[in-house]
C-alpha cells in the first residue's frame, strides 16, 4: 500500500508539539472518563508520550500487516477501504491525545460528546467501506467461519457494514445526551451487532458447506 506522507508528517508534528508543551503540563493528567463525561482516572504526565506515539505505532503496524498476510493480494482489491480506515483511526488517536492534553491544561471540553461523535463517525466510515473488504486474515470481521468461507466473508461484511453504519448513527445521536443509561445502550447495541454478525457468519458458512 502507498505510504501517506502527509499523515506521517502530521503524526510527527503532533509528537514534537507534545515535547514542546510537556513542561507546562501538571504532574497528573486525566486519562479516563466515565459515561457521564466525568474524569475517573489520572496518570503521570509522562503518559502523554505514550498517547503521542500511539498513532505512529498504529500506522506503522497497519502498513506492515498486509506484507505478512497470506492473502496480501486482497489488500490491492480493497486498498481504498484500508487506506481510509487507517487515516480515520490515526486521526482519531491524534485527536484523543490532544483532548487529553487540553483537559490536563485546564480547558473545559465536553470529552464524552466528542468521543461519542468520533466513534460514531469512525463506525459510519468503516461501515460504508466494509462491503469492499476482501478475504484476508487481519482486516475486517474475522470469525472462524468468515475465514473458512469466502461466501460467508462476503455476505457477513455486507450485513456488518449496514450494522456498523446504524450503530455509528446511534453514537452520533447519543453524543449530546449526558445520560449514563442512554450511553450504555449504544455500547449494548454494538455488542448485539457483534453477536449478530458472528451468528450470521456461522449460518452462511453452514449453508455454503452443504
Amino acid at each position: 500500500m502507498k505510504i501517506n506522507k502527509w499523515l506521517i508528517v502530521l503524526v510527527i508534528l503532533s509528537i514534537i508539539a507534545t515535547i514542546v508543551i510537556y513542561p507546562k503540563l501538571p504532574d497528573k493528567i486525566p486519562m479516563h472518563w466515565n459515561f457521564k463525561g466525568e474524569i475517573d482516572g489520572y496518570g503521570d504526565r509522562t503518559s502523554v508520550f505514550a498517547t503521542a506515539t500511539l498513532p505512529l505505532i498504529l500506522y506503522i503496524l497497519m502498513v506492515f500487516i498486509p506484507r505478512i498476510d497470506p492473502k496480501k493480494e486482497s489488500y490491492k482489491k480493497h486498498a481504498k477501504a484500508y487506506e481510509i480506515t487507517i487515516l480515520a483511526m490515526t486521526l482519531l488517536f491524534i485527536l484523543l491525545h490532544w483532548i487529553t492534553i487540553s483537559v490536563g491544561l485546564g480547558y473545559e471540553i465536553p470529552v464524552d460528546m466528542i468521543v461519542k461523535i468520533c466513534i460514531g463517525i469512525l463506525f459510519i466510515i468503516i461501515g460504508n467501506y466494509m462491503g469492499q473488504i476482501r478475504h484476508n486474515y487481519f482486516f475486517g470481521i474475522r470469525t472462524p467461519w468468515t475465514l473458512a468461507s469466502e461466501t460467508s466473508w462476503r455476505k457477513t461484511h455486507k450485513i456488518g457494514g449496514i450494522g456498523f453504519i446504524i450503530v455509528g448513527i446511534l453514537f452520533v445521536i447519543a453524543s449530546p445526551i449526558r445520560n449514563q443509561l442512554f450511553s450504555m445502550l449504544c455500547f449494548v447495541a454494538l455488542m448485539i451487532l457483534i453477536v449478530i454478525v458472528t451468528v450470521y457468519s456461522y449460518f452462511v458458512y453452514k449453508k455454503d458447506s452443504q
